[in-house]
């Protein structure tokens, strides 16, 4: 009896069980989808193309450009001060006046250096005088070489003697080391002043410099004569043009870039010292070249790709990159004009997905 109870309980069990798996395996369930449907009557439901913006790729003008922000410094400037110590007797300039290179500026008094003057040329006189009758008489031998030797010595000494003092009446001169606009003047006729007092500034801006500096990388691309074009604080809307002069032939260790400077025509005195300016340098121009904005690039390990729109799908295309621009890259190889490039959703989409166009441009 209590075999028959045990026999009875073990094929309760397996039933159990196998009804356990019967259900994990479906058996009980519609055989597909397909069959439930046309039981139920219902159709699949498909995922909806995803909304895309698209570009088309067209012939573009491309410049390669550089971007960079400078300052202003004038063509020359120096702060004028007299070479001598000594009292102003008259002032020839007016502030914020243009002067010519040469032009006279301010006198020191010189009165006692024109009486020592005076008085040098008084004694050469007399050494020439005296000099003349030493040749007459050495032509006798009436004199001893000697004698005419020590006579002619001090007629040059004397002679020189002059020559410096003129060349310190001069120090009391002061005259435009070049032509240009004077400042405003620290000096006042009748005040005394020695060489390190400030008398004013003398600045040319006729021409301007363009102080700016590049990164490292151009190195090769900034020469002497490359043509900028740059604007000034106050007045952005206005665009000026300059050209490269000088480049210094070093890099800066600190920063890796290289100091530029420029130069441009300010006849109109626009450009005032000390603004800040930003410059553009175009540096090559290709005027027929394939664009497409660098959102639609998709870097891969050893290429980049783009989706382009076919027939409703989207295309996987390798593509080879040229210039970037800010906004744009220029594609050399892998595009045609009039291919429609997709520029939104690209981590999303893959390779035959269905897309829809909301946006073209």
């Amino acid at each position: 009896m209590k075999k028959n109870i045990r026999i009875i309980s073990l094929i309760v069990i397996g039933l159990i069980l196998l009804l356990g798996f019967a259900f994990q395996a479906g058996w009980f369930s519609p055989k597909n989808n397909k069959e439930e449907q046309a039981k139920t009557g219902t159709a699949p439901k498909s995922t909806p193309p995803q909304a895309i913006k698209a570009y088309i790729v067209k012939e573009e003008v491309l410049e390669d450009r550089i971007t960079a922000v400078g300052s202003i410094a004038s063509n020359e400037e120096v702060s004028l001060a007299c070479e001598t110590a000594g009292k102003i007797t008259k002032i020839y300039f007016e502030e914020g006046t243009n002067v010519s290179k040469g032009q006279l500026l301010l006198t020191l008094n010189d009165a006692e250096l024109q009486a020592q003057l005076k008085q040098a040329v008084i004694q050469k006189e007399f050494l020439e005088k005296k000099k003349a009758r030493n040749d007459k008489l050495k032509e006798r031998d009436g004199i001893s070489d000697e004698e005419f030797e020590l006579l002619n010595a001090d007629l040059n000494r004397q002679i020189a003697q002059i020559d410096a003092i003129k060349s310190r009446i001069d120090q009391t001169k002061l005259t435009a080391p070049f032509s240009g606009r004077i400042g405003l003047r620290y000096v006042s006729e009748g005040s005394y002043v020695n060489p390190a007092a400030k008398v004013a500034d003398l600045i040319d801006i006729s021409v301007v410099k363009i102080n700016f500096a590049v990164p490292e990388k151009y190195m090769g691309k900034i020469r002497k004569g490359i043509a900028i074009n740059f604007t000034v604080a106050g007045n952005e809307s206005k665009q000026y043009q300059g050209v490269v002069y000088a480049v210094e032939p070093k890099i800066d260790a600190s920063t890796r870039t290289i100091q530029v400077r420029a130069t441009s025509s300010n006849q109109e005195r626009e450009i005032l010292p000390g603004a800040f300016a930003n410059i553009n340098i175009v540096l090559s121009k290709i005027e027929k070249a394939n664009l497409i904005p660098t959102e639609a690039l998709i870097p891969e390990l050893n290429q980049m790709k783009v989706f382009l729109l076919k027939s409703g799908k989207a295309e996987s295309v390798n593509v080879t990159t040229g210039t970037r621009t800010e906004s744009k890259i220029q594609i050399t190889e892998g595009l045609h004009i009039g291919d429609t490039v997709i520029t939104s959703g690209i981590l999303q989409i893959r390779a035959g997905s269905a897309v829809k166009v909301t946006e073209v441009e």
